[in-house]
């Protein structure tokens, strides 16, 4: 059981997610789009005390004028994995590299999720310890990948909104599309592009103007609000 409600600022917006897992209500609050991200979990010693905290929690915070929101289910025909490094070793991998290569592409947008605050750790405190690792730029977002993750992306790894953004954007083909015209122009192919962050540098701006541009199509016009 999972319940998510929002609250819209001038400028931001607040949400709190809280989901039940057996005797364990599990929160997490913040501002979407936003690092900083609060997570607990608490021992209600059963399932059915934990869907009164739950209840409880809930009415709170709807009388701070927060909304509930519907929960986005997973699109038909996809099956949550949005990329595996494996894929990319064969074909038209080039024989002459490493296999770490195939998880740069993948690296380099995970470093943008997670600076942006749209990795989801569950709680878990070793991935927290990574993460501040890859925004204290201590480990590249490949690296990240291949020893976190064992090279697989899944909808699981992120949040909310995450998700929404990653499936229009990455599950469609449109990232690296952008990924190799932006570094991948004088390369013999997208898997010869270096991982550093001078590349991650140059290709950020092109992966917050996607975002922004997509924010921007999900708002309503204001003459649609009523």
């Amino acid at each position: 059981m999972t319940i998510r409600l929002e609250k819209k600022n001038r400028v931001t917006t607040d949400f709190v997610q809280m989901e039940i897992d057996r005797h364990l209500l599990k929160i997490q609050s913040g501002k979407i789009g936003k690092s900083g991200i609060s997570e607990s979990t608490k021992h209600c010693g059963t399932n059915a005390k934990a869907i009164n905290e739950l209840n409880k929690l809930k009415q709170e915070f709807i009388d701070k004028k927060y909304i509930e929101i519907e929960i986005q289910k997973r699109p038909d025909g996809f099956n949550g994995v949005y990329d595996k490094a494996k894929w990319h070793f064969g074909g038209k991998f080039p024989n002459e590299l490493d296999n770490f290569q195939g998880y740069v592409h993948t690296g380099f947008y995970l470093t943008w999720i997670i600076e942006n605050g749209l990795f989801d750790t569950n709680g878990d405190e070793f991935l927290n310890s990574e993460i501040s690792k890859v925004k204290k730029r201590k480990l590249t977002g490949a690296q990240f990948f291949e020893r976190n993750l064992d090279g697989v992306l899944m909808d699981d790894d992120l949040t909310e909104l995450g998700n929404e953004f990653t499936y229009k954007y990455y599950e469609n083909g449109n990232f690296l599309e952008d990924y190799s015209e932006t570094l991948g122009t004088d390369l013999p192919t997208l898997y010869h592009i270096q991982d550093n962050w001078e590349n991650y540098e140059k290709f950020k701006p092109i992966l917050n103007k996607r975002f922004k541009s997509w924010e921007k199509s999900k708002k309503p016009k204001w003459w649609k609000l009523n």
